[in-house]
């Protein structure tokens, strides 16, 4: 064995010192990350545990096609791993993947799973599934039927987002929540069995399920999502549970097939465009359960005849009534305050209302394009304030403005009442 000259060693030991002086150290030694080891089996990728002896199914260079099986263990220089999971995006985008087969090992499955994979026709859940995550089958255009297994608890958003063939389901037992947009755009869908966990139902969770007639809830649903029934064009009942508070922004939006609504007395808030574009409903008891009514409620409902508004609302907001053509006549509770802008914008078969003598303001544009509208009585002896355009045109000049004393409002020829041609007070 050679043995390093004593000066040579010298010099190393004295050189290190000075390098470290002078400010110059080493290259520091790189961390080394072992990759996770990977197999092939039968033409399925799996990444390998081999700590634990698990394996997970993942994407390849090529996508899957076929039929599919995935194993419940296979062995990889002798050593038995058994498959438990299926990587997130694993068969994303697989559009010639027909069929597949999920052992009762996989525990858990990844989001975007098989999304886009659109010739898939059907697929069973092993129970050894408790959660679905987002977008699982989201675009997969082809598929029919899914069998769900009565251990799943937990469903992800967007997950039957798209499934355009999908006519029917059934959500197991324990779901307590089907997420945001779960079966938007499954425009076949016409059959869906809720379970009675069932409590809330998210934001567009229906959207645009064209083919929807009548969904039943139940009794235990407590709130239902924005725009989950929006674009539901098919859809023809709607009965709200007792458990609900509320019904949520453009809950029934362009459903224009929509006819029989039967709100319950637990409903105290009715938010913005419920009901928007809701061309076939012809009337709509609101409970006086209900304090609240947001605007364009019942905006474009062009066949809405009959309509009552609840004792103890204070306003009328706005745009309410829009567009409902064929709405010709309207009482208004004692109780409201003030009719807000454009309230019954376009109410062309409108020949009359009153309005209670609480009311403090009217908003513009409140009776633009009422061209039938003959009469209004102003139950209040102290004018309201109004805008230049709350009445329009044809009214003040053809239409006739009923009130407890004409000098109070034509005491002022700058007001906007004074344009009104037609003053006469009312006859008792």
């Amino acid at each position: 064995m050679k043995t390093i000259p004593s000066a040579l060693l010298l010099m190393a030991l004295m050189t290190t010192p000075a390098m470290n002086a002078a400010g110059i150290t080493s290259a520091p030694v790189k961390n080394v990350i072992k990759k996770s080891p990977t197999a092939n089996v039968d033409g399925i990728n799996f990444k390998l545990d081999a700590k634990n002896n698990r394996a997970k199914v993942v994407s390849g260079t090529n996508l899957y096609a076929g039929d599919v099986v995935i194993p419940e263990k296979f062995t990889e220089d002798s050593v038995t791993y058994y498959v438990e999971e299926i990587d997130a995006g694993a068969f994303k985008d697989c559009v010639t993947l027909v069929n597949i087969t999920i052992p009762t090992t996989i525990t858990k499955i990844g989001s975007d799973a098989f999304k886009n994979c659109s010739s898939i026709e059907s697929i069973t859940i092993p129970h050894s599934i408790s959660e679905l995550k987002s977008s699982t089958f989201e675009g997969c255009s082809n598929l029919k039927e899914v069998v769900l297994p009565e251990t799943l608890k937990t469903l992800g958003n967007d997950l039957f987002k798209n499934c355009t063939a999908l006519q029917h389901i059934t959500i197991p037992m324990g779901v307590t929540k089907l997420p945001n947009d779960i079966f938007e755009g499954c425009t076949s869908l016409t059959d869906v069995n809720l379970p009675a966990s069932l409590e809330e139902i998210g934001s567009d969770a229906f959207a645009s399920c064209s083919s929807l007639e009548e969904i039943v809830f139940p009794n235990g649903v407590k709130a239902i999502g924005s725009e989950c029934f929006k674009n539901c064009s098919s859809l023809k009942s709607f009965t709200a549970t007792t458990a609900m508070s509320k019904l949520s922004n453009s809950l029934f939006e362009n459903c224009n097939n929509l006819v029989n609504v039967n709100i319950s007395s637990a409903i105290k808030t009715i938010e913005n465009e419920v009901f928007k574009n809701c061309s076939s409903l012809d009337s709509i008891n609101i409970p006086n359960s209900v304090k609240t009514l947001g605007s364009s409620v019942f905006e474009e409902c062009n066949n809405l005849r009959i309509v009552n508004i609840p004792n103890g609302l204070t306003s009328i907001p706005t745009k309410l009534f829009k567009n409902c053509s064929n709405l010709a006549s309207i009482s208004l509770p004692s109780s409201i305050k003030d009719l807000n802008a454009a309230a019954f914008y376009g109410c062309s078969s409108l020949r009359s209302i009153e309005i209670p003598s609480g009311v403090k303001e009217l908003g513009g544009n409140l009776f633009e394009g009422c061209s039938a509208l003959e009469s209004v009585t102003m139950l209040g002896g102290t004018p309201a304030k109004i805008k230049k355009d709350t009445f329009d045109k044809h009214f003040c000049i053809e239409g006739t403005l009923f009130v407890p004393n004409v000098s109070p409002y034509k005491s002022d020829p700058k007001s906007p009442w004074s344009k009104i041609r037609k003053m006469e007070k009312i006859r008792k």
